[in-house]
């Protein structure tokens, strides 16, 4: 019998921790990182376009990387671009500030690093938490990640704050927040190294995760075209686009209008309140085994949908009331309010949006090789939606038109997201079949409870023939 720390390795929710740790410490120190942001947001638009240009590309290709060298690899590989970004970056911020010359690639090279890093880690990550735990604990496995990711940008918010909390004017952050957000990346590392195979982790019903099987790179090729043939694919592309592509002008929005300190406060309300504490309500909603899987996809698309179109039009009455004004906004000021009001809403549909369009993607039957595939093609498009609106930023297009760059894409990604989350989503045991090694499918007649209590029985059985031998 296996020791207690190595069954605790071997459970499904230990890789997910695990998950959710790298995405405190990489994209959630990133985001922090972006938020905090500079005294002008060109910089990091440029630096940001690199990094999701980057991503863009290597989206299309992530999934087979994936599918070949395994998830584990393909998570370690992910945690190692982030920090050289964010040291690179303060190094650049500082020489900027100094008015020297000369050091322009250095946020370049830093960009590149992390954009190579991040889709790698994005892809492992989906591909982990929409295959290896139980099917009815994905959508928490989801949420947990992004809370986690969301919670460390809040703390990274925090820390800014303590280090900024006397700046009460418009200007860049310290060069302690950049290197203590730099050492929080370099966490991320050591624990990713401890995650096991998929097919040595054991669900706690007993069952073993079906581990997708290299051949060649000729039918990963196949494979990757019999995805981007999937309707689901084609229908969901718009909302893929749009779902990475509101942070840019979200960022640029609190760096234009705020105090360094304000901006800091903000930031950690972003990530605090809809994502870290809403988000994980949401995730438990979408596992609750009482409802029918296609019955929460349309719950959860639909008020999903109601929420985003209802922030984004108090969205338009707050950007149109602050250009008139043209003021910068401190902690202190009355009109803070309605700041932080805003800043919440947009946290809770950005990080919403993100969890449900994962889901979604775990929740269409797809074999594991697929969902890397997918997955990648994901973070594809959304590196392209998150290139091309902050390089709107970087040339300086105005906030007024960003804004409305935004609605136009969200309004155009709701009928395919819609009809997916109404027509397209599968029951849990196809899921099941689709994930599980040597599942059997049950009989119509058998409910869910009954499962579980066969898998119960078995897994009781195989515990006392473990303890004779």
């Amino acid at each position: 019998m296996s020791s207690s720390p190595q069954r605790i390795r071997l459970h499904p929710w230990y890789t997910v921790s695990v998950v959710a740790w790298t995405a405190f410490c990489l994209p959630g120190m990133f985001g922090a990182l972006n938020a905090a942001g500079e005294e002008s947001a060109t910089l990091s638009n440029v630096a940001n376009a690199v990094v999701f240009g980057v991503m863009t590309v290597g989206g299309f290709v992530s999934g087979i990387i994936c599918n070949r060298i395994g998830v584990r690899w393909t998570l370690l590989l992910g945690t190692l671009g982030y920090a050289p970004y964010a040291a690179l970056l303060a190094t650049t911020a500082s020489l900027y500030t100094n008015a020297a010359f000369g050091n322009t690639w250095f946020p370049v090279l830093g960009a590149v690093t992390c954009g190579l890093s991040a889709v790698l880690l994005w892809t492992a990550s989906g591909a982990i938490n929409l295959v290896v735990p139980e099917v009815h604990h994905r959508g928490r496995a989801v949420a947990t990640k992004f809370t986690m990711q969301n919670f460390g940008s809040s703390i990274g918010g925090m820390i800014s704050l303590g280090l900024n909390v006397h700046q009460d004017h418009r200007g860049r952050v310290s060069n302690a927040t950049y290197f203590t957000f730099t050492s929080v990346m370099c966490l991320a590392l050591p624990l990713a190294a401890t995650i096991p195979l998929p097919s040595q982790v054991r669900r706690s019903d007993g069952s073993k995760v079906f581990e997708h099987k290299f051949n060649s790179y000729k039918d990963e090729l196949i494979n990757l075209k019999k995805v981007l043939s999937l309707k689901a694919f084609f229908l969901l592309a718009p909302f893929l686009l749009y779902f990475q592509w509101d942070l840019s002008y979200m960022w640029t929005w609190n760096a234009t209008y705020h105090t360094v300190r304000a901006r800091a406060l903000l930031s950690t309300l972003f990530y605090l309140i809809g994502p870290s504490i809403i988000g994980q309500v949401q995730g438990w909603l979408l596992d609750k085994k009482e409802w029918s899987r296609p019955k929460r996809a349309r719950w959860g698309v639909t008020l999903f949908s109601i929420v985003a179109l209802l922030t984004w039009i108090y969205g338009i009455i707050v950007q149109y009331q602050y250009d008139k004004e043209q003021t910068v906004i401190d902690i202190t000021d009355p009109v803070f309010v309605k700041s932080c009001l805003l800043f919440i809403l947009y946290g809770l549909i950005e990080n919403s949006g993100s969890v449900v369009v994962y889901w979604i993607i775990g929740s269409l039957g797809l074999e594991p090789g697929q969902v890397s595939s997918f997955v990648g093609l994901a973070n594809g498009v959304g590196g392209l939606g998150s290139t091309l609106a902050f390089v709107l930023g970087a040339v300086n297009v105005s906030l007024n038109w960003q804004l409305w760059a935004n609605v136009i894409t969200f309004l155009a990604s709701l009928p395919g997201l819609l009809y997916i989350g109404w027509f397209g989503i599968v029951d849990d045991s196809e899921i099941r079949r689709a994930t599980t090694t040597g599942f059997e499918s049950e009989s119509a007649s058998s409910s869910e409870n009954e499962y579980e209590q066969e898998q119960h029985i078995y897994t009781t059985k195989h515990d006392e023939s473990e303890s004779t031998v």
